[in-house]
């Protein structure tokens, strides 16, 4: 079933969800079929909501094979255009990963080691080596994006911002807002004085990596169906994803980024050690000004458990406020509120259902004032030599980059009694 099917028949779900909560009394229903019909709804809008969430998934990874066997047969045809080498044809996509899966001396002619060599050793890559550390191809960074986007958080709510080279970058800062200006009541009075102070935020430079995964040379000289194209792409982006969401989440600051949970300062503590009330919710996010509540990264960001309980506080209440709502259009993130929602599986979760007490669960905000700092693209090696003796064959996957908070003010943290 297509994830449009899908969002259908969850519309379709929801439209009977809020037919049913219509009809109860003082927040119960009548009777208890009605009621055990309500739950089961509820059940089935949840079911609908993952299952739309893997066909997405799904459908991107089609669109992205669809396209790349587009692209190739489009090299192969036509020949020479932007990227493809004029004698033979070929992408350097497609000789990056003839080398990775075959090795150089295997299948590679010398015009394909050419067009390898030549992108691996440009100036704009200084991370290669005679190894095998030739540049990945772009479409790559963009598969980790993707994947990103499933299980992780950060990269798609927070602000990316690319710099050429390593070492500190320092970001100036300042806060002027409780300045004002002054009224003049006399002619000719000298002026007062009243400097901005200015401060910095600094990130560091960080490399992390996917592990090694050894392959056999018998696996890599008989497999002949791109299998290990396919796994190398997903292992490699899945691993080094894992990763980046992790420490940017949950880093400390102390050799490694600093992350959401460590830098956000507390907005609101509610009442209960394991409840959240609707109220609580509203007066959280006016617990940010209301210069940060407004831009394409505002939002919250919480486990998809936490996600669960906030839902069930439209289920079984008196009151008649509806605080989720379900997205309609493929892309558009859930809200809450009004603001888009950003699951992040890093960020702790409920435990049986509730929220934990004196926990940081639920994060809300401008999530474009945490600067993700990218030094280098995803660049995958091989390594021929470090396995030679059991003819085994070494690839991973590396990247650098730091995480860091530019402004305490845009972003807040709901935290348990």
């Amino acid at each position: 079933m297509t994830s449009l099917e899908l969002k259908e028949k969850r519309a379709a779900t929801w439209a009977a969800l809020l037919d049913l909560r219509g009809q109860r009394v003082d927040g119960k229903f009548a009777d208890a079929a009605t009621e055990t019909t309500y739950r089961k709804a509820n059940e089935d809008f949840q079911a609908f909501s993952s299952q739309i969430i893997e066909a997405e998934r799904f459908e991107a990874q089609q669109r992205e094979m669809a396209e790349a066997e587009h692209e190739t047969r489009s090299a192969k045809e036509k020949g020479a255009t932007k990227g493809k080498d004029p004698a033979q044809g070929m992408s350097y996509d497609e000789v990056f990963w003839r080398y990775q899966t075959r090795g150089k001396n295997a299948t590679l002619s010398p015009e394909e080691m050419r067009i390898l060599e030549t992108r691996g050793t440009s100036t704009q890559h200084t991370a290669t080596n005679s190894l095998g550390g030739y540049t990945v191809p772009e479409t790559f960074s963009g598969q980790l994006e993707n994947m990103m986007k499933w299980y992780g958080g950060m990269l798609t709510a927070c602000r990316s911002y690319d710099t050429p080279r390593g070492g500190t970058m320092r970001w100036p800062t300042g806060d002027d807002t409780a300045a004002s200006g002054e009224i003049i009541t006399t002619q000719s009075t000298a002026k007062t004085v009243l400097d901005t102070t200015f401060g910095q935020v600094t990130w560091g430079d960080y490399t992390l990596d996917s592990k090694i995964i050894k392959v056999s040379r018998e696996l890599l000289q008989d497999e002949d169906v791109n299998l290990l194209q396919g796994v190398l792409l997903d292992n490699l982006s899945n691993r080094i994803g894992r990763k980046i969401n992790s420490v940017l989440t949950t880093g400390t600051g102390t050799n490694e980024p600093y992350g959401l949970t460590t830098v956000v300062t507390n907005g609101t503590t509610v009442a209960g050690a394991a409840a959240i009330t609707k109220k609580e919710l509203i007066n959280f996010t006016h617990s940010i000004d209301k210069a940060y509540r407004y831009g394409p990264n505002v939002g919250w960001m919480m486990n998809d458990t936490m996600l669960a309980y906030l839902r069930g506080l439209d289920v079984g209440n008196t009151d008649t406020v509806q605080i989720f709502y379900p997205s309609l259009v493929t892309g558009e993130p859930d809200r809450l509120l009004g603001f888009p929602i950003f699951i992040n599986n890093d960020l702790t979760g409920t435990t049986a259902g509730v929220p934990v007490t004196a926990t940081k669960h639920i994060f809300f905000g401008d999530f474009s004032k945490y600067i993700i700092r990218r030094i280098s693209p995803v660049a995958i090696e091989r390594n021929d030599h470090l396995y030679w003796e059991t003819l085994t064959v070494g690839f991973m996957g590396w990247t650098r980059l730091d995480g860091n908070l530019i402004n305490a003010n845009a972003i807040k943290y709901l935290k348990q009694a």
